[in-house]
């Protein structure tokens, strides 16, 4: 007699495809790495977890008591990555002569206010883009995976806004561009983040010396380099401090920080009226304002004049002579340069 029945053979699930298992495990690393940088000990998702019999405790107890096993949320760092392909895009993908002109921070022109933000995107040339690109993926994705990127990226606008208000009354007559500002911003950013969770943070003086000494080597290459605005750095780091302790999360509350939180906005609010009225106020300060957009031609005068009245060996004088359109330049205003 035939056995009618059929028999179904059990298909294997197939395993795991090996690029997403090396995905996973290393954002599982680099979100670890990021707790351990940004947070208390006591607020990272390992915290107290030994070995898998204590976790096997654990779950058991809040099974029993229906109590949830809460795990510390991860953010994926879109602002950092999304804000970073827009600047090598721009650098890339455009006219940078054009762009740079129209973006960047223009002390003829403090009533276009687009350009206070803008001057972020763009860069002098490819050593500058790269260099900021590394600096803000490492500062700033590690507190996006902890923080999300609201905060983040209210940190990091608020100072590269921040020091461009700062440019426009410590160094009311130069021309600025660059993400310096927003770096600096989240480089302070770390350090409210050790202020803010000082009782509860481990290593907090190891922590901190390090830090500090990161910063001080920073603004120190700073002043060497003669190019680098020292007013929009100054400006990011106040910015990016004061907004920081507002805006990062403060897991423990305490009293002294809540105090410190209302002063902070107190200073940030005053800076800005204070920078605010100046602006408005003292116009011998400034440089003519142009109402034109010709911007290119506003450009030439002012490096022309810059040349002009600059010593004979310095640095604008030196840069000059190694251009074919400034000396062009120079050349049809019947300005001779040796």
């Amino acid at each position: 007699m035939e056995n009618n029945s059929t028999h179904i053979e059990e298909i294997p699930h197939p395993p795991p495809r090996k690029w997403k298992h090396i995905l996973r495990q290393n954002s599982e690393r680099i979100g670890a790495f990021a707790e351990d940088a940004v947070l208390p000990m006591n607020q990272r998702s390992t915290h107290n977890i030994v070995s898998g019999r204590d976790i096997e405790l654990d779950d058991v107890r809040c099974a029993r008591k229906r109590i949830p096993v809460k795990i510390k949320p991860r953010y994926f760092p879109f602002f950092m990555i999304v804000i970073s392909v827009i600047q090598v895009g721009i650098m890339y993908l455009s006219d940078h002569e054009k762009v740079t002109l129209l973006f960047g921070y223009d002390p003829h022109r403090r009533h276009e206010v687009w350009r206070y933000f803008t001057d972020a995107f763009v860069h002098t040339g490819l050593s500058h883009l790269w260099s900021n690109m590394l600096l803000q993926m490492i500062l700033g994705v590690l507190l996006e995976i902890v923080h999300h990127c609201k905060r983040v990226a209210l940190i990091y606008f608020a100072s590269v806004f921040g020091g461009s208000l700062f440019v426009t009354i410590l160094s009311p007559g130069t021309y600025v561009i660059g993400a310096s500002a927003g770096i600096y911003g989240l480089m302070f950013s770390h350090l409210s983040t050790i202020i803010l969770n000082w009782n509860e943070m481990d290593r907090k003086v190891c922590r901190l010396f390090w830090l500090i000494l990161y910063i001080v080597v920073n603004f120190s290459l700073g002043l060497v380099d003669t190019n680098n605005s020292l007013a929009g750095h100054f400006g990011g780091a106040v910015t990016g401090f004061l907004v920081s302790i507002l805006a990062l999360k403060n897991f423990e509350k305490h009293p002294w920080e809540k105090k410190m939180q209302k002063i902070c906005l107190t200073v940030l609010i005053a800076l800005f009226v204070v920078i605010v009225v100046i602006n408005v106020t003292a116009s011998g300060l400034y440089l003519p304002t142009e109402w034109n957009f010709n911007y290119t031609a506003t450009y030439e005068d002012f490096v022309v004049n810059l040349v002009v009245v600059s010593a004979e060996g310095s640095t604008v004088y030196k840069q000059c002579q190694q251009d074919f359109r400034c000396m062009m330049l120079l050349h049809q205003r019947n300005i001779s340069v040796t």
